[in-house]
């Protein structure tokens, strides 16, 4: 889920930065920006995932 949102929220906002990059990307036929793009939203996802599951067993 949290992959998820993170790209849509990207691409939802995408003035500037990562969204912006995929959607720019996507316009010119450039591939290797989309790809680059969605490998960092990628990674970003995942680490927040870790943020999120390291507090949820630190409560319990």
């Amino acid at each position: 889920m949290s992959i998820i949102g993170v790209i849509m929220g990207e691409l939802l906002v995408s003035k500037n930065g990562i969204g912006y990059l995929i959607m720019y990307g996507s316009q010119v036929f450039n591939i290797d920006l989309v790809i680059a793009g969605v490998f960092i939203l990628g990674i970003i996802s995942y680490l927040m995932y870790l943020i999120v599951d390291r507090f949820e067993k630190k409560e319990t």
